[in-house]
């Protein structure tokens, strides 16, 4: 794009930094962190909301440590042009003043992803018919490559920032998703919550992406991916499935058929990999074998016990420290598995706690597992960690039903 005759400067923020002039990519020295490049990014991304000398000066230094807080503003205004000037460009301000306010040099054309995006879902939101609405929201998925500056994620400005361009991220996912998923365009509605489970993989829109699936009736890919999920939240952010999630595998359950294949090669799909300790499954598996247990309880004439296994620290207190408490948590997992019969089963059920099955057993046995659970863990953790118990009996638990 050409503007009175001057090469339009092509800004990308979302997934990266990087600059386009023309047919050549600017890089502005080897640091992506120096002040001067923070500076052209917080001007940038505000745009023509601008920035007053104050809120830059807040955002990019420790006021505390500035003698002169208005010099070292200067000097890094002047240091930006010059390094503009050196990385190849046209000699321009890139930051002007405004009614005290800072904004976008006027005189330098610019071609702002973030704010391209911003546009669109204003476009959007003012919309008042479906499919022009949902073009807008598509397009604007189009632009969003990444989170919002991942180089700076941590400086408080781009933290903000990128929080509310993922509220509008979101906003636009779940419009086209839906919109897509009305029209029976499957294929459209699997890559939109693919694309937001990729960039943000913690927000559950993999529920969404599954559901896309089902939809398409693909539900062997389904189920797998459901699995990854599914491990991913549990083993690694210690949270059990979304609602959303526990109503997909209820419907990949009543889908997952194969009615063309042998029944030696089921088994074998079937077939537990060889493994000597006790079987660790999924929170919905557990859920259930746990259903499967109780009915069959009376049947068949034996016990079973439901033990629950609560981490705490030295001082029997729950874990603050995030990192420490996963630590302990694999620790824990291990010294469940290893103590158990291979028959048991047990279930990671949040961050801190573990559920087991103890089939066959007893009040006196639930005594006896948890003692050689403290055990392992004291050999392994020492005091770091403690393990809090208490058991129910699933025929007392019918009872009270």
């Amino acid at each position: 794009m050409e503007e009175s005759g001057k090469t339009t400067l092509h800004i990308t923020m979302f997934g990266g930094f990087s600059i386009q002039y023309g047919d050549r990519e600017i890089v502005l020295g080897r640091n992506t962190t120096a002040k001067f490049v923070q500076l052209l990014q917080l001007v940038w991304l505000y745009g023509d909301r601008g920035l007053s000398k104050s809120q830059i000066v807040r955002e990019l230094y420790d006021v505390d440590d500035l003698s002169n807080p208005n010099n070292s503003f200067n000097n890094l205004l002047f240091q930006t042009r010059r390094q503009m000037v050196a990385a190849g460009l046209p000699k321009e301000d890139y930051v002007v003043r405004r009614n005290k306010l800072y904004l976008p040099d006027p005189e330098v054309p610019l071609d702002i992803d973030t704010q391209c995006f911003e546009r669109l879902i204003g476009q959007a939101q003012a919309a008042e018919d479906p499919k022009e609405k949902n073009d807008y929201y598509s397009k604007a998925l189009e632009i969003y490559r990444g989170e919002l500056l991942p180089e700076s994620a941590t400086q408080s400005w781009v933290v903000t920032e990128s929080i509310r361009m993922q509220k509008l991220f979101a906003e636009a996912v779940r419009y086209a998703g839906a919109y897509a998923k009305k029209a029976k365009e499957y294929d459209t509605m699997f890559h939109i919550y693919e694309k937001a489970a990729r960039i943000y993989p913690d927000d559950d829109w993999q529920a969404d992406q599954i559901d896309a699936l089902i939809c398409k009736e693909e539900y062997q890919q389904a189920y797998q991916l459901y699995d990854q999920t599914v491990k991913l939240y549990s083993e690694e952010m210690g949270l059990p499935p979304s609602d959303q999630m526990l109503e997909n595998y209820r419907k990949m359950s009543q889908k997952l058929t194969n009615q063309e294949s042998r029944i030696g090669e089921i088994q074998s799909s079937l077939q537990e990999d060889p493994y000597t300790g006790a079987y660790f499954t999924t929170l919905p598996g557990f859920i259930d074998t746990y259903r499967v247990l109780e009915r069959n309880m009376e049947r068949l004439g034996y016990s079973v016990f439901l033990l629950l296994c609560n981490l705490v620290d030295y001082e029997g207190k729950p874990f603050v420290n995030r990192e420490k408490l996963e630590a302990r948590s694999q620790t824990l997992r291990q010294c469940i598995s290893s103590s158990l019969r291979r028959g048991d089963i047990f279930t990671r059920y949040s961050a801190s706690q573990y559920l087991i099955l103890l089939v066959g057993s007893d009040r006196e046995g639930c005594d006896v597992v948890a003692n050689r659970i403290s055990k392992k863990l004291y050999s392994m953790e020492g005091t770091k960690a403690g393990v809090r118990y208490s058991n129910v009996s699933l025929a007392d638990l019918s009872n009270i039903k």
